[in-house]
């Protein structure tokens, strides 16, 4: 279930990635949508690391209840991420 925002409302999210020419560091975050940009992720990830230096992936979910990440990206997701994102 996505997180939901001080209203209430559901949050898209955005899957970053930390060092993404680095795949032997590749982390991959996830990160509340820019509420004024919806295509672009806000300050700080699920974990709370800052997002600037990161690079957005262009996923999206199938629907309700898939993964928040590309199943290709396994491997790297972050655990704290992967936590907060399924407990919201």
């Amino acid at each position: 279930m996505p997180p939901a925002d001080a209203d209430g409302g559901v949050v898209s999210i955005i899957v970053v990635l930390e060092n993404p020419g680095n795949t032997a560091l590749l982390v991959v975050h996830a990160a509340a949508a820019d509420p004024d940009v919806a295509e672009d992720p806000g300050p700080v990830t699920a974990c709370g690391i800052d997002t600037a230096p990161m690079v957005a992936e262009h996923w999206r979910p199938a629907g309700p209840g898939a993964r928040w990440y590309p199943p290709r990206l396994r491997q790297w997701v972050c655990p704290l991420c992967d936590r907060a994102v399924r407990m919201s």
